[in-house]
């Protein structure tokens, strides 16, 4: 494409040349731009493990063991202080409980009382219409 611009450019008078054509050349056959002169594919690839950074098998341990104890000693000191935390809230949940255990007390009290209530309600009613027949009675009577 650039190759037929510029051969228009040649032919209309005018020889502008491209910046990026000046400094990267033209593309050659089995090799990509900005990846070097005769990089490809293959060479592009990575084979196997990087070789900038070999350590040693026993370094390599003594830093897992050294990140393992320090990770446990953490572990350890979150259990010790949940723990801590459970120990002190202890007392409330105790008090939560018990108090929790006298509300269904009090409701089971509050039902019982209800029933007693609807029950006396029929007894009132039949108290009251016996009472005003007695005093219709005494009336008739009088």
């Amino acid at each position: 494409m650039r190759e037929l611009e510029a051969s228009q450019d040649d032919q209309s008078g005018e020889s502008i040349k491209d910046p990026f054509d000046e400094v990267m050349g033209n593309a050659r056959r089995g090799t990509e731009l900005l990846q070097g002169l005769g990089a490809t594919r293959k060479k592009r690839k990575d084979k196997g493990p990087s070789t900038s950074l070999i350590l040693p098998e026993e370094v390599m341990e003594s830093i897992k063991s050294a990140v393992t104890a320090d990770v446990q000693k953490d572990i350890n000191d979150e259990i010790e202080e949940f723990s801590k935390e459970k120990e002190v809230h202890a007392p409330q949940e105790a008090e939560i409980e018990r108090k929790t255990k006298e509300l269904e007390f009090e409701t089971l009290k509050l039902q019982e009382i209800r029933m007693d209530i609807a029950n006396q309600q029929g007894n009132i009613t039949l108290d009251a219409v016996i009472s005003a027949l007695h005093n219709y009675a005494k009336k008739i009577l009088a």
